[in-house]
């Protein structure tokens, strides 16, 4: 079995189907052939036929695709980010950060006329430029950050969290027996602030040292970050704000992702814009509730969030639209390495096997919680 898309007679089957399977297959078959993937694509899709294209490398197609949309820009925050993408892959690089710009509404070093790669750091200020959107005596969120040879990005990480405009925070920042000098760089940067702790533990996976954080951790509230990503700096205070304005148990946003080469990247193709489990900001009572995450070395992320969901009730967990985190996109990183990332087919049936193992378990445990109640 090669793991490629079944092919179909497009004429055949695009009429027979549903708008919904259409549109599935198409995303599904772009990720293996997007220039085969846009004949399934219709007339006022061209959002994707604008994403199919930059994927496929035809840069003048893309464009033009994105000009038919140009209307709805406002609306549209996948349109902001394919423009840039498609900008950065032209070497348009200026472009790209005024499309950010527009989209990022906190993002306060894109003015510059550089017509450089971009690159995360782009998107750090110094520590304390933002005026604080709280007094120093609200509620400890406590930020657990997790690496593993993450010595290039780690500081870059640390930053963020430093540079956020809700003050009261602790870091706690964990080095999961990492080969180089991750370790180093956390304990350096932790002696020069008194909110940031270092650890370091034997390499047990990202799951299993967040759940030593969850058990390090003070603060009323408990968000994370990956050590190779970054907080834009109203992450906090949005999240936080969403919490106490719904009263919900848990939130999530979403991020957009660059390439180690200065571009925009869609790993799926479609959306750029994606939901960020990673995220997750949550009430002490929540963790308490739910417990410890999965100690999976992958995925144990969208594990948790179900877990909210039926210990707690489906509203429990807010999705929000904010883009509050990129993402660094990268060969070595858990979502692309060859037996655990979306590129490969092992590392895709590694994933679909954990999940169909965790949604029996939860129905296991739903029916147990429905008997209980008779």
């Amino acid at each position: 079995m090669t793991g490629k898309p079944i092919e179909l007679d497009v004429g055949h089957y695009r009429s027979r189907v549903s708008d919904y399977e259409r549109r599935q297959y198409a995303l599904a078959l772009a990720r293996h052939d997007p220039k085969a993937a846009a004949a399934w694509l219709i007339e006022g899709e061209w959002d994707l036929k604008a994403a199919f294209a930059l994927a496929a490398g035809d840069l003048a197609a893309g464009f033009a695709a994105a000009g038919r949309m140009s209307a709805d820009i406002k609306k549209s925050k996948d349109l902001h980010v394919i423009l840039a993408g498609l900008h950065s892959h032209a070497n348009e690089f200026q472009q790209s950060r005024q499309y950010l710009k527009s989209l990022l509404t906190d993002a306060r070093n894109l003015d510059s006329v550089s017509n450089s790669p971009l690159s995360l750091l782009d998107f750090l200020g110094q520590n304390g430029d933002l005026a604080p959107s709280a007094p120093a005596d609200g509620a400890l969120v406590s930020v657990i950050i997790c690496a593993y040879n993450a010595a290039p990005f780690i500081g870059a990480a640390l930053r963020s969290v430093l540079n956020q405009n809700y003050p009261n925070v602790e870091i706690i920042s964990i080095d999961d027996g990492s080969q180089d000098h991750t370790f180093e760089q956390m304990r350096q940067i932790a002696d020069e602030n008194p909110r940031i702790t270092a650890h370091r533990f034997a390499n047990n996976g990202a799951y299993a040292s967040r759940n030593i954080g969850l058990r390090l951790a003070r603060g009323e509230f408990i968000t994370f970050l990956d050590a190779d990503d970054i907080m834009l700096p109203h992450r906090i205070s949005s999240q936080l704000a969403a919490l106490e304005h719904s009263g919900a148990a848990a939130t999530v946003s979403r991020l957009i992702r660059i390439s180690e080469d200065g571009r925009l990247a869609a790993p799926r193709i479609y959306p750029f814009v994606r939901h960020n489990p990673c995220s997750l900001m949550m009430r002490r009572s929540t963790a308490a509730t739910v417990g410890d995450f999965d100690e999976s070395r992958f995925g144990a992320d969208e594990e948790y969030e179900h877990r909210i969901a039926l210990r707690l009730g489906k509203s429990a967990l807010l999705r929000t639209a904010g883009i509050h985190t990129l993402a660094l996109h990268r060969a070595g990183s858990l979502t692309q390495s060859p037996d655990s990332g979306l590129a490969t087919m092992a590392g895709r049936q590694a994933r679909i096997a954990y999940r169909e193992s965790w949604i029996r378990r939860h129905r296991l445990l739903a029916a147990q919680g429905q008997a209980a109640t008779l």
